[in-house]
């Protein structure tokens, strides 16, 4: 979501009445002091930083681009512009190269033009506010990654212990039966041998004593059908011969 900005901007100038009907047209908040040092407790004292601080070069006790120095130092945010009136330009330059002021004005102005400067620093502050909250998202969805990627990594190397435990146990589950089937297959042909050595001892593997078996049997079962439809009614064929 974009950001709203509620733009103050502090004005030192000990002769501020031209800066201030002017800054007055763009129904900005501002904050005047007559002088550095009243423009540095001003800045300390604030709520909220400035976004513009407009400075004149020639005031008691202190250049106009020394305080925007000093400015810099307790807010460094803030975009800061000298209005200037001396031929010598060599430290306003020096200045502007260092980073304490960021445009400069020079006295003979024309309106339209300081207008236009105030309204280019109130966006350059905006641009660098946005990009300050950007680079700070940027910085926590990078940490969320991260841990998250650890949240992954770990994860991941538990499941494979998992897996891997699981492979050990159908391994071992597997040889259990497959020694199973072997050993019940042992069993099943040593008990057919016994019974056949059994059967062969006892003479009963004969072709004859088969038949005889089978015979006897089948009469008893018929028998035994005969009896149970005479008593419910029915008639059954006659008995084997």
């Amino acid at each position: 979501m974009e950001e709203k900005f509620n733009h103050t901007i502090l004005v030192v100038d000990d002769e501020a009445k031209a800066i201030e009907k002017i800054v007055g047209t763009l129904g900005v908040d501002t904050i005047f002091a007559a002088s550095a040092a009243e423009g540095i407790e001003k800045i300390k004292s604030a709520s909220i930083p400035f976004s513009l601080i407009i400075s004149n070069q020639r005031m008691p006790g202190m250049k106009g681009y020394e305080f925007l120095e000093k400015a810099r130092e307790i807010t460094p945010d803030s975009v800061r512009v000298l209005v200037t009136g001396y031929s010598d330009m060599d430290p306003i330059i020096d200045a502007v190269n260092r980073g304490a002021i960021h445009r400069y004005i020079s006295k003979s102005w024309d309106n339209e033009e300081f207008i236009s400067t105030v309204r280019s620093g109130l966006s350059l502050y905006e641009v660098s506010r946005g990009n300050e909250r950007l680079l700070r998202l940027a910085k926590d969805q990078n940490a969320k990654l991260y841990m998250l990627n650890c949240d992954l990594k770990e994860k991941t190397e538990s499941d494979q212990k998992v897996i891997e435990q699981l492979d050990r146990e159908i391994e071992a589950l597997t040889g259990k039966t497959e020694g199973g089937k072997v050993a019940a297959g042992g069993r099943e042909e040593e008990c057919r041998q016994q019974l056949e050595t059994i059967l062969k001892e006892n003479g009963l593997l004969t072709l004859e004593k088969l038949e005889a078996f089978q015979k006897a049997f089948l009469g008893e079962l018929l028998e035994r059908f005969q009896d149970l439809a005479a008593r419910n009614g029915f008639s059954m064929p006659g008995g084997a011969g």
